[in-house]
């Protein structure tokens, strides 16, 4: 499996959460700065709310900043069977029935889901429940997930 492809679709994807940040930041500087929306009374709150609003978009678009820059310079390792599990592993879990579920852990993107070949690949932070219990493991090893399911390692990249 290649992992460049699922390092571009991170980034791709923490890329559209930028634009829809800043377009709402955006929509919202305009709603607090608008001549209409100034307070008539002492209890009118629009425009001090729409303030509040703005700034918070403009906080979460820093922070997606932050994440795409992180995302474009994360090193992606390449794992032999002697390596423990680490950042920007993919594993791939199977459980008893042969259903099999792959995760990437990021340091960013934590809880996204995306669709490469086929398969969807759920990318996990470090602190991650799942990541906790994959972090060290090895190819071949069982993990207990925290819904109770022991799964094995399958396959790692």
């Amino acid at each position: 499996m290649n992992k460049t492809q699922i390092q571009e679709a991170l980034i791709h994807a923490l890329e559209q959460q930028w634009h829809s940040a800043l377009n709402a930041a955006e929509q919202a500087q305009k709603t607090a700065s608008d001549s209409e929306n100034q307070p008539e009374h002492q209890y009118d709150t629009l425009a001090l709310e729409a303030a509040y609003l703005a700034h918070g978009q403009s906080e979460r678009v820093l922070e997606l900043e932050e994440n795409l820059a992180i995302a474009r310079k994360l090193i992606l390792k390449e794992y032999s069977v002697d390596d423990p599990i680490g950042m920007s592993a993919l594993a791939v879990l199977q459980d008893a029935q042969k259903h099999e579920q792959y995760f990437f852990i990021s340091p960013v993107g934590g809880g996204m889901q995306l669709s490469i070949a086929g398969r969807v690949i759920t990318i996990i932070n470090p602190d991650a429940p799942v990541a906790r219990k994959l972090t060290g493991s090895y190819l071949g090893d069982e993990i207990e997930l925290p819904a109770g399911h022991w799964q094995e390692i399958i396959a790692l990249y």
